[in-house]
This record gives structure tokens, C-alpha cells and sequence, in this order.
């Protein structure tokens, strides 16, 4: 299966490449990778608290998993599952955090994003345009430690966040279901990481 090279992760070889001559000898080929194919680590952090803004979305809210990505040997992301009494219904309000450990742009995000939901099966490319379009919106640049999270509420629409302070809302359950079925349809390109956000593994 073909993967475009993503933005994102040129942008990653990139700050690497700056903060260490001693990295020169990293193989430009490693960046052509698919992540399902590149060496890429899950970990699971310990769990922890819920921020207030997700309590005051989502009553009864708690962590249902955790875990962290890392490709190579650069962490990415540390993401965070919440629901309501830790029960986890797509169906119902759930929140998911990403605390970056890297800085990105947004709309790198947004185009990894879009990449992902293709490789999902989402293809309609008007519909992925006009996705695209809202992400750009939502998310703003990121600077390590920040933390982009998306809300869902009872009509399935998305509300994010950054840092706790909404940025914008998208009110189209069909981009609901294909954004967070990045981390957590049973053909996501990181099926560790669903299990560990899901509570399934450690």
C-alpha cells in the first residue's frame, strides 16, 4: 500500500537535522517510510488527571487510556482517552487530548490528518478539501507541551481545544467519525495505540 510522504514527518527529519550535526549519518530513505511499516514505539504513560474544561464537556469524565508515540527515536505525541465513569461508546461524549512533545505546524497537522482518513477510506476529495479546510481552522501551531483536544458531543460534532481554551467547532458527524478513527477504528494504522487507549493493554 502506496503512502504519501507526509509533511509532518519532513518537517520532523528537519528539526532533527538541526539540533545535531551528529545526526547527519540519519538515512534521508527513513522519511519515505510508511509509520506502519517505520520503526515506530508505543509507550503508555501513567494515568492521570482530568483537566477541568473536559469535566465541565463531559460529567463523570475519566481516563481510559493512555499512550505514547514515538517514531525512531523521536517521541511524537502522548494521548490521552477520556469518557464518561472510563466507558469508552463512540456514540456518546468522549474527549481525546494529544500533548505534543514536538513542535508542528497546524497545518501539518491538519494534512497528516487528511492522510490518514484516506488511508482509512475516506476519498471523496471534496469532502476531504473542506476537512481540511476546518482543521486549519481548529488547529493552531504547536510548540512543545501544548495539548490539541477535540470534545464530542451528543450530536457527534468535534469542539477543540488548545491549551484549554477553545479554537473552533466542526458540526459534521461524518468528519467525527473519520477524525477520531485515526486512533481508534479497528484499522488504524497504529493498532497498539488503540488497544492502550481503549484500556484493552498497558
Amino acid at each position: 500500500m502506496n503512502v504519501k510522504i507526509s509533511a509532518l514527518y519532513m518537517s520532523i527529519m528537519l528539526q532533527i537535522i538541526f539540533m545535531s550535526s551528529g545526526l547527519a549519518t540519519f538515512k534521508t530513505g527513513a522519511v519515505t517510510q510508511s509509520p506502519t511499516t517505520a520503526q515506530v514505539i508505543v509507550q503508555s504513560p501513567n494515568l492521570g488527571t482530568v483537566p477541568a474544561f473536559i469535566e465541565a464537556a463531559i460529567p463523570r469524565a475519566q481516563v481510559v487510556g493512555k499512550s505514547r508515540l514515538t517514531m525512531y527515536f523521536f517521541k511524537i505525541y502522548d494521548a490521552t482517552l477520556f469518557a464518561p465513569m472510563e466507558q469508552f461508546n463512540s456514540s456518546q461524549p468522549f474527549a481525546l487530548s494529544l500533548n505534543y512533545l514536538r513542535d508542528f505546524t497546524g497545518v501539518d497537522i491538519a494534512e497528516r490528518s487528511i492522510d490518514e482518513m484516506q488511508e482509512l477510506g475516506y476519498t471523496d476529495n471534496a469532502q476531504l478539501a473542506q476537512w481540511l479546510e476546518q482543521m486549519t481552522l481548529a488547529f493552531p501551531n504547536i510548540t512543545q507541551g501544548d495539548i490539541l483536544t477535540g470534545i464530542v458531543d451528543e450530536q457527534q460534532h468535534t469542539l477543540f481545544y488548545y491549551n484549554g481554551v477553545a479554537t473552533h467547532k466542526i458540526n459534521d458527524p461524518q468528519f467525527t467519525q473519520a477524525f477520531f478513527a485515526i486512533w481508534l477504528d479497528p484499522n488504524t494504522s497504529q493498532p497498539k495505540m488503540r488497544k492502550q487507549l481503549l484500556g484493552y493493554s498497558k
